[in-house]
C-alpha cells in the first residue's frame, strides 16, 4: 500500500516561509509608515498654504473698506472699516405697500493680534472685534491636521497714495517649511490720520 510520510517537508516549508513572512510583513509596516508620514507632511504643507492664504485674504478685504489704519506695537495692526447693517423696520412700517429696509453704512472696529497662548512656544493669529486680552479662537495654528505659527505680520501704510502693504511670514511646526506672502491694497476711503 501507499504510505504518505510528509511531516518532516510541512516542517522545511514552515522553516522557509515564517522568515519570509516576517520579511514580507516588515516591508509593508515600514511601506506604510513612510507612506503615512509623507501623508502628514503634505497635509500638514497644505494647512500652512490655506492658512496663510485666508489671513491674507480677510486683512485685504477688510483694508479695501478701511477708513483707518493703525499699527501698533507687538504686531498689532487695528482697522476701522465700513460695514453695511440692514435695519429692519416693523411689518406695520410700508412704503407703497412694500416692506421698508434700510442700509446703514456704519464703522467696526477689527485688531489682528499675534498672541502666544500658555502652553504653546509659537504665537497665532487672532482677528478680535476688541482689544480686551481675551484669545479664544486662532485664525491661525491649533491645526490638528498641520499646527503652524506666525513668524510675523508687517503692515505699512503709505498715507499719500493710500496704499497698504501687508508682508506675512507663517511657518508649519511639523514640516518647518515656510511661506511668505506680499501684497498692496489700495484703500479708497482711507484718512491719512484716522
Amino acid at each position: 500500500m501507499f504510505r504518505n510520510n510528509g511531516g518532516g517537508f510541512v516542517v522545511a516549508e514552515f522553516a522557509i516561509a515564517l522568515p519570509l513572512l516576517i520579511l514580507l510583513m516588515y516591508s509593508l509596516a515600514t511601506v506604510s509608515v513612510k507612506i503615512f508620514s509623507l501623508g502628514k507632511g503634505q497635509l500638514a504643507d497644505y494647512v500652512l498654504e490655506a492658512e496663510a492664504q485666508y489671513v491674507m485674504e480677510r486683512i485685504t478685504n477688510i483694508a479695501r473698506t478701511a477708513r483707518e489704519v493703525e499699527v501698533l506695537s507687538g504686531g498689532k495692526v487695528k482697522f476701522v472699516y465700513h460695514v453695511v447693517k440692514d435695519k429692519n423696520f416693523s411689518e406695520s412700517t410700508t412704503l407703497n405697500g412694500y416692506r421698508v429696509f434700510i442700509n446703514n453704512d456704519v464703522l467696526e472696529t477689527q485688531y489682528f493680534m499675534l498672541y502666544t497662548k500658555s502652553g504653546r512656544s509659537a504665537p497665532n493669529l487672532y482677528a478680535k472685534r476688541q482689544n480686551d486680552g481675551r484669545y479664544n479662537n486662532p485664525m491661525t495654528g491649533d491645526n490638528y491636521f498641520g499646527d503652524t505659527k506666525v513668524n510675523y505680520l508687517k503692515c505699512d501704510v503709505d498715507e499719500a497714495k493710500k496704499i497698504l502693504h501687508v508682508s506675512l511670514e507663517m511657518e508649519s511646526l511639523v514640516t518647518e517649511r515656510k511661506i511668505k506672502l506680499n501684497t498692496a491694497v489700495y484703500m479708497p476711503s482711507y484718512k491719512a490720520g484716522g
